[in-house]
């Protein structure tokens, strides 16, 4: 019982301090707040590759995700907590509820099935890495703006998107199948075509749902059975 309570509070024992930390690396500059925005972002990320091996039970990775949005939730309500940590969250100039569907996407990732860890771990790769590096690459070389539903988005961070993914994508795959170096490639090729599509048309923070979820149907469909 103690390990499972350890275990459901993990996820916000690791995100409080790192906002914390976090918060108190000040910058008025739009690529030092996107720099330290995606600081969290990274490190959550990373550290939500042990999840598969802590959150063992359906209503754990349930009850961790409503936790963890229920601290993010607090964070923009409560002054108190805005004040000390919401500079974290807010700082980047735009309306934004990213940290709200990131968690929520790796409780997706966690509850959907997963027979390889590739399933999971490629997601959260290409959500953590591929996001980040578009956004930093498209703040601090802004070439190729572009319009639509990619308004606010740059031809430079939608490339760096993609090669971040496909790579990605490409070792992971590697890696974790026993798939012809042939079909690696196409399928790494669909992943980062795809997730940096849905990255590049979302909005409000939405790619750290559809980004992560776009990747798993890329993959289940493409290697399902090929275990």
């Amino acid at each position: 019982m103690g390990n499972s309570i350890f275990a459901l509070v993990l996820p916000s024992l690791l995100i409080v301090p790192a906002m914390g930390l976090l918060s108190r690396v000040r910058s008025h500059s739009p690529i030092g707040q996107e720099l330290r925005r995606k600081a969290l972002h990274l490190s959550v990320g990373l550290v939500s590759l042990s999840f598969p091996y802590l959150l063992v039970e359906p209503w754990m990775v349930i009850t961790a995700s409503l936790l963890v949005i229920g601290w993010m939730l607090a964070v923009r309500r409560l002054p108190a907590l805005n004040t000390r940590f919401g500079c974290v969250l807010h700082d980047a100039g735009r309306v934004s509820h990213g940290e709200l569907y990131f968690a929520g996407a790796l409780g997706a990732l966690l509850l959907l099935p997963h027979a390889n860890p590739v399933l999971y771990v490629l997601p959260v790769l290409v959500l953590t890495i591929a996001d980040a590096a578009a956004a930093v690459v498209g703040r601090a070389w802004p070439l190729g703006k572009l319009g639509g539903l990619a308004k606010g988005k740059t031809l430079s961070g939608s490339a760096a998107f993609m090669a971040s993914a496909f790579l990605i994508s490409f070792l992971l795959l590697d890696f974790y199948t026993s798939l012809a170096t042939l079909q690696i490639l196409a399928i790494a090729f669909r992943i980062a075509v795809l997730t940096c599509i849905a990255e590049a048309i979302s909005s409000r923070g939405l790619d750290n749902l559809f980004v992560p979820v776009t990747a798993w149907l890329v993959l289940y469909s493409a290697i399902d059975g090929a275990w």
